[in-house]
């Protein structure tokens, strides 16, 4: 789907003001899974290939208002407080990181709007602010374009990290030890067991 096609859903619905804000968030957020992978891509793109993080989502999302005449803008904050959440099978424990999300306002009412929860709706968040809430511009955007790409890089590393030890846990034969050492084998007893039915040093990456 594009943002133009998008938009043309939108207006079909025939909904107006906060319950055509609602109808495109909705259609947004079930549409654009969260991703670390394509932290390059403009919102545009991002929308399109049906993922990206959280600047690509409310970055779609934001165009998707302004084509429908409606008063968006994105904002940010510098740290707010996330839930737990589950990404490719690995589930994160409650989390501090930047964010950016949509400030619509209508008739002088304005509503924070964020596409990273299909649970959200406007004015209710599944996280929250915990520094001031800024305005996005060109400055933060330039700085968090680069930053952001690096930050997901290694924290999408660290998430497939933790998806194998899953696996190695569930099955000991996807173990991905490559070493005949392992310092750290006392963490790891399915991996040390693993190893002793093969007759070798047992070694983790975990």
């Amino acid at each position: 789907m594009t943002i133009s096609e998008a938009i043309t859903k939108c207006k079909a619905s025939g909904l107006r003001d906060w319950e055509l804000v609602e109808y495109a968030l909705k259609l947004a957020s079930s549409y654009m899974a969260y991703s670390y992978t394509n932290s390059f891509d403009r919102p545009e793109k991002a929308f399109e290939k049906g993922r990206g993080y959280c600047w690509q989502q409310a970055g779609a999302l934001n165009l998707i208002y302004k084509g429908l005449g409606i008063n968006s803008r994105l904002v940010y904050a510098a740290k707010n407080r996330f839930p737990d959440k589950e990404y490719e099978g690995v589930l994160i424990k409650s989390f501090i990181s930047g964010h950016v999300w949509c400030r619509v306002t209508i008739d002088g009412v304005s509503k924070y709007v964020c596409p990273g929860s299909i649970h959200n709706s406007p004015g209710l968040l599944h996280f929250q602010p915990l520094t001031k809430v800024h305005k996005w511009n060109i400055a933060i955007s330039a700085l968090s374009y680069l930053g952001s790409a690096v930050l997901n890089k290694k924290r999408y590393k660290k998430i497939m990290l933790l998806k194998r030890k899953q696996e190695a846990r569930s099955d000991p034969a996807k173990c991905s030890c490559t070493k005949n050492k392992c310092e750290r084998h006392g963490r790891c007893p399915e991996c040390r067991a693993y190893h002793s039915q093969k007759k070798v040093s047992p070694h983790c990456e975990r």
